[in-house]
């Protein structure tokens, strides 16, 4: 199970500038979260009236994940995609980068005005410009130890055919490059007969850069024990609520 993601970590190195169109935007400085629907609202969740979803405290996860829940218990069973998430100074610029099509309107979220786009390959975004008084942990700098991990990307599982995918045989996975998307975003599309199961096929992940995966997967559980990807060693873990998070621990040049 090992080599599941190893075509896409290949190359997923630093993210390059295309012809410097998205120079000002830096994807892995200005990450926020990732948000995961779920079909049952978790303990101490706030409800955003705006949109009528339950959500959880971002600050307080020591992942930056964002549980969500639609109010209406007769419209959870409909499916709806994770989101990546990332803070930026105006959202009116954010929304012009390339390739974005603006889903929302901006409306209030109670810690930041928010506004919801999709990318030319179906990716969930949201852009958040956070209110300077806001009563949050997160907005007044002060985040639990691990949220100070690097981020690198995000996982999303895809049963659509997406630009550029690579199949790795050995798991019968087609994977995208991370380093391509403007957004880091990393699509999966397992195949019917892929003997991956579990959590690593079934649910998103977030990706953090590490100097010891060991020590950063302390009280996780393991769902992939650490294998060479070739840029990076690997491993996948589940938290305590239930979310994938994926560390890794880059080669240098040397190695």
């Amino acid at each position: 199970m090992g080599v599941v993601l190893m075509a896409s970590f290949l190359a997923g190195g630093e993210p390059e500038d295309a012809a410097g169109a998205a120079a000002a935007f830096d994807p892995i400085g200005q990450f926020d979260h990732i948000g995961i629907f779920i079909p049952e609202k978790m303990p101490k969740a706030r409800l955003v009236e705006a949109s009528m979803v339950w959500v959880t405290d971002i600050g307080s996860h020591p992942y930056r994940v964002e549980w969500l829940c639609v109010d209406d218990p007769a419209k959870r069973a409909s499916p709806r995609s994770p989101h990546v998430a990332f803070r930026v100074e105006s959202i009116a610029k954010a929304v012009q980068g390339p390739g974005i099509k603006t889903c929302s309107k901006p409306f209030d979220a109670g810690i930041a005005k928010v506004c919801f786009c999709q990318t030319e390959d179906g990716a969930s975004v949201e852009f958040m410009e956070y209110y300077p008084d806001a009563n949050s942990p997160v907005a007044k700098g002060a985040k639990p130890e691990k949220s100070r991990l690097q981020f690198d990307h995000v996982g999303f599982i895809t049963t659509e055919k997406k630009p550029g995918e690579r199949f790795v045989a050995a798991t019968r996975v087609w994977v995208t490059d991370i380093a391509a998307h403007p957004y880091r975003v990393e699509w999966l599309r397992f195949e019917p007969d892929s003997p991956v199961t579990g959590p690593v096929r079934e649910n998103p992940h977030v990706a953090f850069r590490v100097a010891d995966i060991t020590e950063a997967a302390k009280g996780l559980k393991v769902l992939l024990e650490p294998f060479d990807a070739g840029i990076a060693k690997v491993g996948f873990y589940q938290t305590e609520d239930g979310a994938v998070v994926e560390f890794m621990e880059y080669y240098t040049k040397s190695e």
